[in-house]
């Protein structure tokens, strides 16, 4: 705690809010802590020995002097003389108190200062209680550690100090902004904590300096920087703890739960970071402090995926109990109508329990006609119906008896659906038999069902492809889709974190599933839940809420595979950056190369190159061959 005591004195208070001195007693008694007391109990004849009748400033308004007028002349006298005999500084009575000739006899009498203001009790008690906070909040002095500005928000890094020097020169960098890295003066103020840099209120026109140790000479962040990249104070709002990366060691991996660390009695969140070589921490610090700010406003990505996942659990449960295939391959109406431009006019309630397992679109003409031997399977449980003018056409000429013989029929069978074809009018008795066996009918405004059957087919053949689901991020980098692996908390998602920052795309993280089309191309997407992505000491974390829209996408084909692995040894100078070859996704060979993590090497910079480079071979330049050709011919 600082070695001077912090002051006020009533006649400050009188003069920054303009009081009225209705009993000006000793004006200059000073105040040394924030107490304030809206006095209650006392006026009952109950008075305990404590602190707020010592030390508190105590105010009164409109429902207090009520309750004194009510009581008896004498017995009114008998309390306030009680009351005033105590030693607190002062009474100040807003401007709703009233028939307070009594209360300001008293206090002549025991020369106690009374004051008046013109505001309402609670609005006065919240103004004073900001003044006091601001002028005698409490204060204390934090070391070994460094407060930066990022993003507008108060982050102080502590740690491992080679870790927190280094991220602290790569934000400042970046464009974020410092405030101290010793001596920092933490204020209580109405705001918050308040961080400040102690130098530079002293020497103001002083050069920040982000200081390095015995032996290393200084950074003066105000020569190298600029002093944009300077600031003299910040709200405290976020504390990092940095610790070299621990395989032993759990880190957070949902993020759900919260953990906060107090200060002068504030409440602070705090996350605790690993750092090891590869990994860009401020890329990780800088997300952080984004999704903090979420936080704040009530937005939690954790949460949400937790819920989410939750829910599709118990959706799989829910089918499991139902006796349904969970390796089948299938496709929920509710997801098939959310993709294909289609219009719901019967059956919206069963969306949800109704699935297409095959590809094939039908236009029941021999249903319709009373043949279902050859073709049963067609309409029991598998693709969807087609129906046009023809069909309808159709059915109008049949016999009413034989009509109503082959739609009961038809109608037995548990097919998914049933399309229109155009704007076309249905029969009631049809209507009535879609509502009773409980169908679902949807509408497509095209008119015409080749182009109907070519379009759905496309999607249905995508979504019920072979699948291949594999562990790593999937992005698209300048136009590529590109599948990052490697083995557990090598840094496969931070290397795409950093990725996206630099302007790729994510398409899916952790688990990417694959699918081959009809035409052999091999597309990855999300498994279940797109956009989220999970960062060891951070936690799960929403990109798309996070960086836009414009930094995910939904799916990609794939075109290359990139192997993180670790460098285990120190002669990465001597060898090849990377190596090449080719790997197989559901039988399609597709490009892949090994890049290996050391200290001192950025990922996501060499990620970069190796895509550049396979962009030059797509274009017809191989730059290994070129770089043979020269050396062979330098050698000659």
């Amino acid at each position: 705690m600082l070695d001077e005591p912090k002051i006020i004195t009533l006649r400050d208070i009188v003069e920054h809010f303009n009081l009225e001195v209705l009993v000006d007693g000793n004006l200059d008694q000073r105040i040394y802590m924030n107490e304030i007391h809206r006095v209650g109990y006392e006026f009952t004849g109950f008075f305990v020995d404590k602190e707020e009748l010592k030390r508190s400033v105590h105010v009164m308004g409109h429902r207090e002097s009520e309750y004194l007028l009510r009581l008896e002349p004498e017995e009114r006298e008998k309390i306030l003389d009680r009351y005033f005999s105590h030693k607190f500084p002062a009474l100040i009575l807003s401007c709703k108190a009233k028939n307070i000739n009594s209360i300001l006899e008293r206090a002549r009498v025991y020369n106690k200062v009374v004051l008046r203001t013109k505001n309402r009790t609670t609005e006065f008690i919240r103004d004073f209680n900001n003044l006091l906070r601001n002028i005698l909040g409490r204060e204390t002095i934090i070391n070994d550690a460094i407060l930066l500005d990022i993003y507008g928000m108060g982050v102080l890094i502590r740690g491992e100090k080679d870790l927190k020097i280094g991220v602290t020169i790569e934000l400042i960098e970046r464009g974020h902004k410092f405030i101290s890295d010793k001596n920092i003066l933490v204020k209580e103020t109405d705001r918050g904590l308040i961080g400040i840099n102690t130098r530079a209120k002293v020497q103001p026109e002083r050069d920040y300096y982000l200081l390095m140790g015995e032996g290393q000479e200084d950074i003066n962040l105000t020569l190298n920087f600029g002093i944009i990249s300077n600031e003299m104070r910040k709200r405290i709002e976020l504390i990092i703890d940095l610790e070299y990366w621990d395989e032993k060691r759990f880190y957070d991996r949902l993020g759900v739960d919260e953990v906060f660390e107090y200060i002068l009695d504030h409440p602070i969140k705090k996350i605790t970071l690993p750092g090891r070589k590869g990994r860009n921490l401020a890329v990780v610090i800088e997300t952080a402090t984004i999704d903090s700010r979420l936080r704040l406003m009530g937005v939690n990505s954790a949460k949400y995926f937790m819920d989410e996942s939750q829910r599709i659990i118990r959706e799989k449960r829910e089918r499991k109990k139902r006796g349904e295939n969970m390796e089948e391959k299938k496709v929920s109406m509710e997801e098939f109508i959310k993709f294909n431009p289609l219009e719901i006019l019967y059956g919206e309630e069963y969306l949800k329990e109704n699935y297409i397992t095959s590809t094939s679109i039908t236009r029941p003409a021999m249903a319709l006609s009373g043949f279902f031997n050859l073709e049963e399977e067609i309409y029991e449980n598998k693709g969807l119906q087609l129906i046009t003018s023809v069909e309808l056409e159709y059915l109008k000429r049949l016999p009413q008896e034989k009509r109503d013989e082959n739609l009961k029929k038809y109608f037995s069978y548990k097919f998914p659906g049933i399309i229109i074809c155009g704007n076309l009018d249905i029969p009631e008795d049809f209507k009535e038999l879609v509502k009773e066996n409980k169908k679902i009918v949807l509408k497509s405004s095209e008119s015409n069902p080749s182009r109907i059957i070519a379009s759905l087919n496309t999607y249905l053949e995508q979504r019920l492809a072979d699948t291949l689901t594999v562990h790593g991020v999937f992005l698209e980098m300048y136009g590529f889709g590109i599948l990052l692996t490697g083995r557990s908390g090598i840094g496969k998602s931070e290397t795409a974190l950093e990725l996206i920052h630099r302007g790729h795309r994510l398409v899916a993280d952790d688990l990417v599933k694959f699918r081959k089309s009809a035409d052999g191309v091999v597309v990855g997407t999300a498994s279940k839940l797109p956009f989220f992505m999970e960062i060891r000491g951070l936690g799960i974390i929403d990109i798309k809420t996070l960086y836009g829209m414009s930094s995910v996408v939904l799916s990609k084909n794939i075109e290359a595979i990139i192997e993180i692995k670790e460098q285990e040894s120190d002669d990465y100078l001597t060898r090849v950056n990377y190596s090449t070859g080719k790997d197989k996704i559901l039988d399609k060979e597709v490009y892949k190369a090994e890049i290996y993590m050391s200290s001192g090497r950025n990922a996501a910079a060499m990620v970069e190159i190796v895509v550049m480079n396979l962009m030059a071979k797509k274009l017809g330049h191989n730059p290994e061959n070129s770089y043979e050709k020269l050396k062979n011919l330098l050698m000659k």
